[in-house]
């Protein structure tokens, strides 16, 4: 077990308050005594992660090993990334195939042949930059992005049964 390996976690019984996964992927920053720090990405929503002390009996390490650039661009940013202990993910309001609503109103959706009150399905509920990827299957069929998905912003988009 040494600095930058990959690792999955086995027990995520003690971080779950965290919100983390069974075989959720990390990478080891340092190596304490009968700890190590791992930093986890939320793959629902790229743009969180966190720093968490992991006991060491409750990871595995991982076959796959870090490209050196990664870990120059890890070393390079360590201050940041130490910005981010014990954060906890936040959960996502919204699921693949969620049906939703767009609720305001903006040049940008306007542009895309948007509307407010448009109704949409989740596509992909990955959140990066605070957007999720859309379909309106109701969009005009005339219109040039018809057919297409969008990035929508979560804040202008409500849930519906």
């Amino acid at each position: 077990m040494k600095k930058y390996d990959l690792v999955s976690l086995k027990n995520n019984l003690p971080y779950k308050k965290y919100g983390l996964d069974i075989n959720m992927h990390g990478i080891i920053i340092e190596i304490l005594s009968a700890h190590v720090k791992v930093l986890f990405f939320n793959p629902n929503n790229l743009d969180e992660a966190t720093l968490l002390d992991i006991d060491k009996n409750d990871i595995g390490i991982d076959k796959e090993i870090l490209p050196e650039n990664i870990k120059n661009e890890l070393e390079k940013n360590i201050k940041k990334i130490e910005l981010k202990e014990n954060f906890v993910f936040s959960a996502t309001e919204f699921k693949l195939y969620d049906k939703v609503k767009l609720s305001f109103q903006d040049k940008k959706y306007t542009k895309l042949g948007l509307k407010n009150g448009d109704i949409g399905f989740v596509v992909d509920n990955t959140i990066i930059d605070n957007t999720i990827e859309v379909d309106f299957p109701d969009l005009d069929e005339n219109s040039p992005f018809y057919g297409e998905t969008f990035s929508i912003n979560i804040n202008d988009l409500k849930k519906i049964d």
